[in-house]
């Protein structure tokens, strides 16, 4: 059983997932402690997950329960990305200077990586030297960027060698409760050459639970500098957090509508609308109001239905490409051309007008001004359709993604 804390769009669906993996659920929010009928548990959680931005969930916490939960999420929903780091944030490693540009060294890490280090111009290619990792490569193409600051993460505190400073969790608000965890931190570390930070999960715990904690992480920190010392090749020294983001596709968010279903009455397409927030997000809301008294498929469709007709009415339509990488590319974007229910479905008719010479992709064939794009989308189909053609309308050739 791990403990988990839950956060964002699909905190419903997720909390109901992992309850049934027999997790416990912490510091769960208000709305989902009156959901599920659970009171508020205030203890540290292990794994967070929450939001990552459009269309992902980020799964952070101690190694082994972060990768525990985040199979349990996508051996349940599916058709996901699955980005993971191969070295950890805050992992501390040994590394070998492998060149200087610059301020900046370029570091060989384990697992044939490579790292940046900022401000270490006075090192020398060939010198080992130890650091943490402060931003990991979690997707394909992302650089990992080093620290000299050391810190090892517990459950309250995270213990900080080589930065003084004191500082404390946004998240905690109660202005007396951060002062009083101010106070203890720093008679907890006067004088020992520590830095502290004040993980959110402190503001439910005792003052003495704390104490034990910073001495067990100060033991903790000491020995890993000591190990350090003695390795003569780069290695992982501590394994830090896991930090992975989960890509979810259309499949998979009606999947996560599925489950959010059985809880609470919920619309199709459901976390595809809220992704979007704003005006659709509260029309999302005041929708499912109407599922008391409507059938949630009649429900569902109208709000489509409303939506396909505020789309048609769109001068120009942005066009965002997700590759499986994680990258985000913004195409040419189009104009409606026509929209077709088809059995449930919409056909949708976008006209993309290419302004600069190029290649079309997959075709191998010259892109001109004024050639244009006929792109045809099946809402719940797996693949999007390019029909290219000369401005003069002679056709080209056809892609399917």
């Amino acid at each position: 059983m791990v403990r988990v804390r839950v956060r964002g769009i699909a905190a419903t669906a997720i909390t109901k997932l992992l309850l049934d993996k027999g997790h416990s659920i912490v510091q769960a929010s208000k709305v989902i402690q009156e959901r599920f009928g659970i009171p508020f548990n205030p203890a540290p959680a292990d794994v967070t997950v929450k939001d990552g931005g459009a269309d992902e969930l980020v799964v952070i916490g101690f190694p082994r329960e972060a990768e525990t939960v985040l199979n349990d999420i996508v051996s349940e929903i599916k058709y996901v990305f699955k980005w993971h780091p191969q070295l950890n944030l805050y992992s501390i490693v040994v590394g070998r200077v492998l060149d200087i540009i610059g301020n900046e060294c370029i570091v060989e890490l384990p697992f044939n990586s490579k790292g940046i280090l900022e401000k270490c111009s006075n090192r020398k290619p060939g010198e080992l030297v130890t650091v943490s990792i402060i931003k990991p490569a979690v997707k394909p193409g992302e650089k990992i960027f080093l620290t000299r600051t050391l810190r090892v993460v517990g459950e309250y505190v995270s213990l900080i060698y080589g930065d003084h400073r004191l500082s404390i969790s946004e998240h905690i608000r109660d202005p007396n409760r951060r002062r009083e965890l101010l106070a203890l931190a720093t008679s907890a570390i006067l004088g020992k050459g520590f830095g502290i930070h004040l993980r959110s999960s402190s503001a439910y715990a005792s003052n003495e639970d704390i104490i034990n904690e910073i001495e067990v992480l100060e033991n903790r920190l000491k020995e890993i500098i000591n190990k350090s010392l003695n390795v003569s090749e780069p290695s992982v020294i501590y394994d830090g957090e896991l930090v992975s983001v989960i890509g979810l596709t259309s499949p998979a968010k009606q999947k996560l509508d599925f489950i959010r279903n059985t809880v609470i009455p919920t619309i199709m397409y459901h976390h595809s609308y809220k992704t979007y927030g704003g005006t659709l997000s509260d029309l999302v809301d005041y929708t499912e109001l109407l599922l008391d008294t409507c059938p949630r498929n009649v429900v569902s469709e109208k709000l489509m239905e409303y939506i396909m007709s505020k789309l048609y009415r769109q001068k120009i339509v942005k066009i965002i490409h997700i590759k499986p990488d994680g990258s985000r590319i913004s195409l040419t974007p189009g104009k409606v051309e026509s929209i077709e229910e088809m059995n449930g479905s919409y056909l949708i008719k976008l006209k993309r007008v290419f302004r600069r010479k190029g290649l079309f992709d997959g075709l191998g064939v010259e892109k001109n001004p004024g050639d244009y794009d006929v792109m045809i989308i099946v809402t719940g189909k797996w693949y999007v359709i390019h029909n290219y053609h000369r401005s003069s309308g002679e056709y080209i050739g056809t892609y399917i993604n």
